[in-house]
């Protein structure tokens, strides 16, 4: 999924101006009429928004019905108040058919709402202004979330097809990203297709897994550039929930099992063997998946690289040429995939990728030193190489350590806090678990030696 700063949402909004012109300017009471249609309009808003407040749902409807009927270019937030009262209205609801009624209506909101896209759009400041992506990806949300047991037609593929318009289109306008809340009900809507068809969908749902991750990572990370506490705050309440929905999602779904990849890729490579372009997605599938060390991830690699050497591919021969026990020759591709990366912040996630491939072929104090280098291009990795630090140390079983770098970690960097509180969490329950055994341990040997000596005690009258 692309990424964009807040920067390009400004610029796309402002290049978008002249086709948004038609409510350009006007007030609330310019776009509801005039005379006592007027008057009722401004009435109903007033009195369904204080319901609203108050969660009367159901007598928000009739005034919010009014506003929406009679003046739906009278402010951007009828439609995302329709959306929650309705919404509302269908859990509260025990009659099966009024909540199909209010679903469909529900429905309905989004389709009008794209409708009136672009004079909505007209008198709403730039950073504020929705685009089709974004409807759409939400009523996705709205469908999958509701229409299950409610809509006799819905199917996982209509809300899947549904968020994959929404999403692609999202990124073609590269002015936002996809929500939390959306990104997390995709991924669950994508993990019900992979279970319908384990073979069919596995590459796609590995493609979504990491697409999902790649934006909760990366919105993640503008939390350290956040304007205050509160907004970094509220970044990280978005998107670590979600991620770590998404990570424990993908760990039950057994979607990496390496024979079945390795399945999947394996004749593929052979047939791309000349497209670098599905080489490189290949390469980054395989290394996400733990299959880094097989024969058909060298090969992409040597593909890849033989048609235009990439730090994905040189990664790939490095961890080639490291498992065949030839290292000085890996690090020179190690280092070549730094040479290959243009900025320094590149140079850092390239050090602790090569840090993480270190660590599986099992050298981890040099995996260490790529971990040092990441930190020496760029502070911003500080935080990251910290929490890397920590599963290192983990994995040697040196867990007070490890949990120093945990807090080290959620210290320097709030994008990874929740990651690095949680990885503490576990290793002090590992700690917890290992006390227990060592003290039932060695309550049995004890209680094994008061038997013997007591045996050979009366052994010994004997």
């Amino acid at each position: 999924m692309k990424f964009t700063r807040f920067s390009m949402a400004v610029a796309f909004a402002a290049a978008s101006l002249p086709a948004l012109a038609q409510y350009e300017g006007t007030s609330v009471h310019d776009r509801i009429g005039h005379g006592q249609d007027s008057i009722d309009a401004l009435n109903n808003l007033s009195l369904y928004i204080d319901y609203y407040k108050a969660g009367d749902w159901k007598s928000a409807y009739e005034p919010w019905k009014a506003v929406y009927t009679k003046a739906p270019f009278s402010q951007v937030g009828i439609y995302a108040y329709g959306a929650a009262i309705l919404a509302n209205l269908i859990l509260q609801s025990t009659d099966a058919t009024e909540k199909k009624a209010y679903f469909d209506e529900l429905m309905n909101l989004y389709d009008t709402r794209l409708k009136n896209l672009d004079g909505l759009n007209s008198f709403t400041r730039p950073s504020a202004r929705a685009t089709k992506g974004d409807v759409i990806s939400r009523k996705a949300f709205d469908y999958a979330y509701y229409g299950q047991g409610i809509d006799p037609e819905f199917s996982v593929d209509k809300a899947y097809t549904m968020f994959r318009e929404g999403i692609d289109l999202i990124n073609q306008d590269g002015a936002k990203e996809v929500a939390g809340f959306v990104l997390d009900k995709f991924f669950d809507v994508s993990y019900q297709k992979y279970l319908a068809d384990n073979d069919g969908f596995r590459e796609q749902f590995l493609q979504d897994y990491l697409e999902s991750r790649e934006v909760c990572e990366k919105m993640l990370s503008l939390a350290n550039e956040a304007s205050s506490p509160e907004a970094a705050k509220k970044i990280v309440e978005q998107y670590d929930p979600t991620l770590n929905r998404i990570e424990t999602i993908f760990a039950q779904s057994k979607a990496a099992d390496r024979d079945q990849i390795i399945a999947i890729f394996g004749p593929k490579i052979e047939t791309n063997k000349d497209n670098l372009n599905y080489l490189k997605s290949a390469l980054i599938l395989l290394a996400a998946n733990d299959c880094d060390d097989t024969d058909v991830y060298y090969k992409a690699a040597e593909y890849a690289y033989n048609i235009e050497p990439t730090y994905e591919s040189a990664i790939g021969m490095a961890q080639k040429l490291n498992k065949a026990g030839q290292t000085a020759e890996s690090i020179q591709y190690y280092d070549k995939a730094l040479e290959l990366c243009s900025t320094d912040i590149a140079r850092a996630n390239i050090s602790m990728k090569i840090a993480n491939a270190l660590a599986k072929a099992n050298d981890i104090e040099k995996a260490f030193t790529y971990l040092d280098k990441a930190t020496q291009y760029s502070d911003q990795a500080t935080g990251k190489c910290h929490l890397i630090r920590a599963q290192f140390l983990a994995r040697q079983k040196k867990f007070d350590e490890a949990i120093t770098y945990c807090d080290k970690a959620a210290e320097t960097d709030i994008s990874i806090s929740g990651a690095a509180n949680r990885l503490k969490a576990t290793i002090v329950d590992v700690q917890r678990k290992n006390a227990e055994y060592e003290k039932a341990n060695a309550a049995y040997e004890a209680e094994k030696a008061k038997r013997k000596k007591e045996e050979d005690f009366w052994k010994a009258g004997q």
